[in-house]
């Protein structure tokens, strides 16, 4: 996802495209169900992304979520595990769960809409 836009996706998660590509939209797969989404709010590429996602301020659910992660976190590109963003715009980060170390995608153009 580029930008806020009302459909069940989250930014810097990868969705399987399930239907031929239009000019308007993209038919991806979440959680098992056909979701449609305008086709200019979705970043499309071939293979998974090899930096750090940045979400910042996301839509969360204060009960279920931990205090460091309601003003943002990174998503991991090997593992897709979450981690709270740093206090410092570092360049690299270290994933606990799986040990290997990306860069961050600071330069992302969505945050800047975010």
């Amino acid at each position: 996802m580029t930008a806020a836009v009302d459909a069940p996706l989250r930014r810097g998660a990868w969705y399987r495209i399930v239907a031929p590509l239009t000019r308007l939209e993209v038919v991806v797969s979440v959680q098992g169900k056909r979701v449609t989404v305008p086709r200019p709010y979705v970043e499309i590429r071939a293979t998974p992304p090899r930096e750090w996602t940045v979400l910042r301020n996301p839509k969360v659910a204060p009960g279920r979520t931990p205090e460091a992660f309601r003003r943002g976190y990174l998503i991991c590109p090997g593992c897709r595990d979450r981690v709270p963003l740093p206090v410092t715009q570092v360049a690299k980060q270290l994933c606990p769960r799986c040990s290997q170390t990306f860069a961050i995608a600071w330069d992302e153009h969505y945050l800047e809409k975010a």
